[in-house]
């Protein structure tokens, strides 16, 4: 899940709306749409207060996506390196 979904879940959770998010936090209402809908992220300084305001920890708020992959390339077989990378690229996992 993404910073922006997550975001989404637990405002909505507690009841607030995008116009009450952004004025507890001093941004605009259009700033907390881009968030949750992906297109933008919050500013560094602004992960601590999203997270107090959401009543969860940063890490919550900070999830690994489910795609990041924890291997180094030095660890795919050599002869698997070919056909790992083109899925990555092919899913968007990595760019060049």
């Amino acid at each position: 899940m993404n910073i922006g979904k997550i975001i989404r879940k637990y405002r909505k959770e507690m009841g607030i709306t995008q116009e009450e998010m952004a004025a507890r936090l001093g941004v605009t209402t259009p700033a907390v749409n881009k968030w949750e809908n992906g297109n933008t992220l919050p500013d560094i300084g602004l992960v601590a207060p999203i997270a107090r305001l959401l009543e969860i920890s940063t890490d919550e708020l900070l999830q690994k996506p489910y795609w990041v992959i924890d291997i180094l390339p030095e660890q795919v077989p050599r002869e698997s390196k070919g056909q790992f990378f083109e899925i990555l690229l092919r899913n968007r996992m990595i760019s060049i």
